[in-house]
């Protein structure tokens, strides 16, 4: 069975500007999440080790969950420029390593929603069901992005094969 693969963007896009434009929005998002997640750090490191944060140490826990997320859109302002970086230059290895790398951070947070979830939710049911739609939502456009990424890469990598090695005329 061979990799599913797409010939198009949406909205009629080709792959090669569907990927700039996934990479383009990536590096946003990712930016924007690691500036706010840094201000948010800084805010809440202020009240770590006070008087409102010795009893239940709310202040100190969302401090290092701010500054975890942090560090880790910092990872995907990387994964974004690297994007960037293999489409403008047509870099197979790049966009290898793009695809690669985010399918494992797909189905490590996949793992984490599923395995979080199997320790009970303790809200309604209808909060649950649209907690699941948001989360079918979300892991279905991220895998349609890595889908599409990687159908410009195995196009990339066909034309490659296409030209074949060099001629010489004896």
């Amino acid at each position: 069975m061979a990799v599913p693969h797409i010939t198009s963007f949406c909205w009629c896009m080709g792959l090669e500007a569907g990927s700039r434009l996934i990479g383009f929005i990536h590096l946003i998002i990712s930016f924007l999440l690691m500036v706010v997640c840094s201000i948010y750090a800084e805010n809440f490191r202020a009240y770590v080790g006070t008087v409102e944060d010795a009893g239940d140490r709310i202040y100190s826990t969302w401090y290092a969950i701010t500054c975890a997320v942090a560090v880790l859109s910092v990872v995907h302002v990387l994964l974004a420029l690297t994007l960037l970086f293999a489409v403008y230059k047509r870099n197979t290895t790049a966009l290898r390593v793009w695809v690669w790398l985010m399918c494992a951070l797909f189905t490590a947070s996949f793992v984490y929603v599923i395995v979080s979830m199997t320790f009970g939710f303790s809200v309604s049911g209808s909060d649950i069901f649209i907690a699941f739609l948001e989360g079918a939502l979300f892991f279905g456009l991220i895998a349609y992005c890595i889908l599409c990424v990687n159908s410009y890469y195995l196009m990339l990598k066909s034309s490659e094969d296409m030209e074949g090695p060099h001629k010489t005329d004896y």
